[in-house]
Parts: structure tokens; C-alpha cells; sequence
């Protein structure tokens, strides 16, 4: 397993965690709520930069040679 898959992974297990969270109602009140959900959106917004970022490269990578 590559380290780009480790880190995706990573974020993976931190979404499930926070939607499993918010699904069984573990926010105490609404700005908790709102925090969690925040966390959830820029997470995922990390994760899809990431992979885009290292699919770019690899791309590149395979062109170049």
C-alpha cells in the first residue's frame, strides 16, 4: 500500500466515524451539529484535492517517460 493510499484511508475512516456520529445523533445541539458537519465537508474536500493533486503527478509522471 502506497503512503497516498494510507492518508485516503485515513480520511475515510475519520468521514465514517463523524457521519456515523451525526446519523446517530451524537451532536449535543444544533452548533455541534454544525461542527460536525463541517468537519465532514472539509475532510472530504481535503481528500478529493489530494487525490487529485497525486493523480495529476502521476499522470505527468507517465508522460514525461
Amino acid at each position: 500500500m502506497e503512503i497516498w493510499d494510507e492518508v485516503v484511508k485515513e480520511f475515510n475512516d475519520e468521514l465514517n466515524k463523524l457521519r456515523t456520529g451525526v446519523c446517530d445523533g451524537q451532536s449535543d445541539d444544533f452548533p455541534h451539529y454544525r461542527q460536525m458537519v463541517g468537519h465532514i465537508y472539509g475532510i472530504e474536500w481535503s481528500r478529493n484535492k489530494l487525490t487529485d493533486i497525486v493523480k495529476k503527478r502521476i499522470y505527468s509522471d507517465e508522460e514525461e517517460d
